[in-house]
């Protein structure tokens, strides 16, 4: 790869490429790098690089002249050129990462006041490295560089930057080192151990612990890792899961705050992809189970009413309403048992010996019995069963009323 340097304080680069990853990239033929000053490619005796913004301002302004001569002279024919400015977007792991699979970058360190606005269309890109205002951008230059230098191949040694900060979107997990105990502060005994999977597993939850604590934003939607699951807003689950705990397999709490739940993931495979006589039997043995559960102290209840009420909370659109106002006018007496809210075939975990676990309730709580049947019905009719073989299994008969008024009220609520 090729970095080349666009500054007018060319100097500001020396004691970075001095830096021992970046001089031993250069030094292995991994990536070479080319400072240009600007004023180079000044015209007239003064070299003038910058000027007054027209109409009034404080500061001065890279001419666009004078940097478009820069540019021009940098350029080869697959050169990504980038402005270091505050209207860029910020910087970030991924940027890096595209970034590296560039053959040449162009650097462009911005000063002063900024540029002339017109040099931006010379341009490809432009990256801000945060909300802060620098007198230059060849420190912010020389952070890209670095970033990106880092993830060539050969330029660290083993596997060293795929470990770290951003890299997985979450930050690092804590590390150790000599003396194992300072100042009444202990190494957790696990990184002590030498088991391999126990250290991996422990890191991995450390890691997003940390990233939960001190960087919640980096944590964007539900996610699956090695050893955990991430759930965000996470409703019901983590009152249901600590009840459930002592009468179905569910996963293991692992961590839990006001917005995050970090569960423990067991080996085993989704009950979707078991043999069809598996499945059936599965499903309904599950059904049974809660509705053999005493409910007397669950934490939880989403019976219709309660479902309505929190609906009325949420953002609907007019359509939604309209659904809405027609399934309060339905009235029927609810046969209250324990109800997983979201019961389908993803979310019924096996393995060879039988359930490894039940996932996915953040709407459990006790409910009418047939708001699990209308959720976990159109995955069973996917799989090639038929309501009938599956009501026979369960001992009831077919009430479709109720099925089709519980799949009008999921439809609101997922």
């Amino acid at each position: 790869m090729r970095i080349t340097f666009l500054s007018i304080f060319p100097e500001s680069f020396s004691s970075f490429l001095d830096y021992p990853v970046i001089r031993r990239a250069i030094k292995n033929g991994i990536v070479s790098f080319e400072i240009i000053d600007i004023r180079d490619y000044a015209d007239g005796c003064f070299r003038a690089v910058d000027d007054s913004p027209y109409g009034g301002g404080a500061g001065l302004l890279l001419r666009v002249d004078t940097l478009t001569n820069a540019l021009n002279s940098a350029k080869t024919d697959r050169a990504r050129t980038i402005l270091m400015g505050p209207k860029g977007k910020k910087f970030s792991q991924g940027i890096a990462h595209e970034l590296a699979k560039e053959e040449h970058i162009i650097l462009v360190a911005g000063h002063y006041e900024g540029v002339d606005e017109r040099a931006r269309a010379y341009v490809d890109d432009e990256l801000s490295i945060g909300d802060y205002v620098l007198t230059g951008g060849e420190s912010a230059a020389m952070i890209v560089a670095e970033a990106v230098t880092r993830l060539l191949d050969g330029a660290l040694r083993g596997s060293a930057a795929k470990e770290e900060s951003f890299e997985n979107g979450i930050l690092e997990h804590p590390q150790y080192t000599h003396p194992a105990l300072f100042d009444g502060k202990r190494v957790p005994d696990v990184l002590l151990s030498g088991d391999r999977k126990k250290i991996e597993c422990f890191n991995e939850i450390e890691a997003l612990k940390e990233t939960i604590r001190l960087r919640p934003d980096l944590l964007t939607c539900d996610r699956e890792f090695n050893y955990c699951s991430l759930h965000k807003s996470y409703g019901n689950e983590a009152k249901i899961i600590r009840w459930m705990k002592k009468r179905l397999p569910v996963p293991e709490i692992l961590y839990d705050d006001e917005s995050y739940l970090l569960l423990s993931k067991e080996r085993g495979r989704a009950l979707k992809d078991s043999t069809k006589n598996r499945i059936l039997k599965t499903s309904a043995m599950i059904l049974k189970a809660f509705w053999a559960m005493d409910i007397s102290d669950c934490p939880c209840s989403e019976n219709i009413e309660m479902t309505i009420r929190k609906l009325k909370k949420k953002r609907l659109s007019y359509s939604e309403w309209t659904a809405l106002s027609e399934i309060e006018k339905t009235n029927f007496n609810e046969d209250y048992v324990f109800s997983h809210g979201n019961l389908t075939l993803s979310n019924i975990i096996i393995n060879g010996n039988g359930l490894v676990m039940l996932t996915g309730m953040q709407k459990a709580g006790v409910a009418d019995c047939y708001r699990d049947i209308a959720t976990l019905l159109p995955s069973l009719e996917e799989a090639g069963f038929t309501r009938e073989e599956f009501f026979v299994l369960l001992g009831l008969k077919i009430d479709e009323n109720k099925i089709q008024f519980f799949q009008r009220l999921n439809s609101l609520t997922y």
